[in-house]
């Protein structure tokens, strides 16, 4: 069940208003931009793990294995802080974790259908139950959880009322008319779905787009939300408890490999199109400094896709020709760059600590050099 989840999610801004004068316009798009490796830490522990979040507090990173179930804790010099393993029996067990990151300084596992879990020092010390019964098919590559006031937010489930049918239209487009993302008051549990896609995306229209991947990023009381399979930004303000749709930000990619959609009366056919080729995917949005930086990987067209088989190396062949690249933009959502790439050998994108470097594990079978532990790359996003 577990690399059936895995493979689920391996197939498929805060923003302030300021004035910019056209000049200053033109001046910043003349810069180039560049992420420089600064550094590198490593993880004396033999084996792959990826990076997942970051504790500003504790200033502790969060990283595991493809399947949730064991991860470790290390600080900022890479001392294991902790080495944990979920069980499927105890008092506490975690039959399926779907989702992992840190919500108020611990690691919390998304571990339906009793909820989220949250373990410190490799002990349960809560957890927020979801009030219904619920499903989830994929498992989420960014945990999502926030807490403003009274009410905890996180990634809406699946209702297990909801009809599950791969080969109809309908089900696809019910996924994405349901609230993305769900709000629950820590007095009374009542929940409540607080974020949808705007009526204007296209996402909405009668065709079968794929299974909504949401992405988000908080960043003061603005809401930056990424639907994974689309070069576009939906963003949000937070009102009071609401989050008020404001606009959507087109992400400006060369070569981006889009994906196939379908009519709903032809659903069936969705993934055998798709499975051709490797989709473009928007995966995460970084606030670094005075800049947003969408994470990207292009995609790979069906030409491209020709003599590599995903299957003959754990996909590494696929990844090495379809690596991550960032979009940078200024707080006025000008896009000021684009294609800016990683270190070849850079895992997903998922952390920026508290001295503003974008942290990223590196994939040891994309690296020429062979290394005795899991490597941290420090990277400074660098405007030349």
């Amino acid at each position: 069940m577990k690399s059936g989840y895995h493979f689920c999610l391996l197939s498929v801004f805060g923003m302030l208003i300021f004035s910019c004068s056209p000049n200053d316009q033109e001046e910043e798009k003349e810069k180039t931009y560049s992420l420089e490796i600064i550094d590198s830490v490593q993880v004396d522990y033999l084996g792959e793990m990826m990076l997942l979040d970051y504790d500003q507090n504790s200033e502790k990173y969060l990283l595991a294995t493809n399947s949730y179930y064991e991860y470790l804790e290390v600080n900022d010099n890479g001392e294991i802080l902790l080495h944990n393993k979920f069980s499927e029996e105890g008092t506490s067990p975690v039959n399926q974790a779907l989702g992992l990151g840190y919500f108020n300084g611990n690691v919390t596992v998304f571990n339906p259908p009793k909820g989220y879990y949250y373990f410190k020092d490799s002990s349960k010390v809560g957890e927020l139950s979801i009030p219904y019964p619920h499903m989830s098919l994929m498992m989420y590559p960014k945990l999502g959880m926030f807490e403003s006031g009274n009410k905890i937010y996180y990634p809406k489930p699946w209702p297990e009322s909801m009809n599950v049918n791969f080969e109809e239209g309908e089900f696809y487009q019910a996924l994405l008319k349901m609230p993305i993302i769900e709000s629950q008051d820590k007095t009374t549990g009542d929940t409540l779905g607080i974020v949808r896609l705007p009526e204007t995306s296209e996402l909405l229209s009668d065709e079968v787009h794929g299974f909504p991947i949401p992405v988000y990023t908080m960043n003061g009381d603005r809401l930056l939300l990424s639907m994974w399979f689309e070069p576009e930004i939906y963003i949000y303000k937070k009102v009071g408890d609401e989050f008020q749709y404001e606009k959507t930000i087109e992400v400006d990619i060369p070569d981006w490999v889009p994906t196939t959609s379908v009519p709903l009366d032809n659903a069936d056919q969705f993934f055998i199109e798709n499975q051709k080729k490797r989709p473009g995917n928007l995966t995460n949005i970084l606030v670094v400094g005075d800049y947003y930086l969408a994470i990207y990987n292009r995609g790979l067209t069906e030409d491209q896709m020709k003599g590599l088989d995903p299957q003959v190396d754990g996909g590494l062949s696929v990844r090495r020709k379809d690596p991550n690249f960032a979009a940078v933009f200024d707080k006025d959502f000008n896009q000021v760059a684009t294609n800016v790439p990683f270190p070849i050998a850079s895992n997903f994108p998922m952390v920026v600590n508290n001295k503003g470097e974008i942290v990223v594990s590196k994939v040891a079978g994309l690296s020429e050099t062979e290394d005795d532990g899991i490597v941290l790359y420090k990277l400074k996003l660098m405007k030349n």
